[in-house]
Formats: C-alpha cells, structure tokens, sequence
C-alpha cells in the first residue's frame, strides 16, 4: 500500500503523489505508484522512465519491476521486457 488508494481517480492520485515527491524526491514508492499509474493510461514510454526512479532508488522492488517489464512490452522491447520480468521473479524467488 502507498497511502495513495484513497483517491478514486488518476488526476487526484497524480497530484497527491506529485506533492509527496516534492517534500521527498527519494521517495521510491512514490515513484513507483506514479509509474504503475501511468503505465494504466496508457503512457508507457513515462512509465517506463518512472520505474527507472523508483528502481534506481529501491532496486529489490519486485512489483516496479513487474510494471516495468509490462511497459516494456507495450513499448515492443520485448528483451528489456523479458529481463525485467526476469528481475522481478528472481527477486520474488529470493524475497
């Protein structure tokens, strides 16, 4: 949980998230919840950039993983997709 979920929608959540990262912009969760966000509307390429963030803050992360190996796949990189979703379950294994 991010403490994002009280938000019914994406603008509402994205600027509540937005706020959190400008008093912490270390935030890993926040991060990662912009990006599981985006990747939902569609924004992939964003998304992509956001677990990026998050992952570069927190790389045991397996969930921003899993997101980020989806993102990819929107995005045709099916290699990186199958890397990150490889990331993610050898995590997961481990965790």
């Amino acid at each position: 949980m991010t403490g994002f979920e009280e938000y019914e929608d994406y603008d509402h959540r994205l600027a509540a998230i937005g706020k959190r990262l400008e008093k912490n912009p270390d935030d890993w969760e926040a991060w990662a919840a912009k990006a599981d966000i985006l990747y939902s509307l569609g924004m992939n390429e964003i998304a992509n950039r956001f677990c990026d963030m998050s992952l570069s803050l927190n790389p045991d992360n397996a969930l921003t993983w899993v997101t980020k190996g989806e993102a990819l796949t929107k995005l045709g990189k099916i290699e990186e997709a199958k890397a990150a979703f490889a990331k993610a379950k050898a995590l997961k294994d481990n965790g």
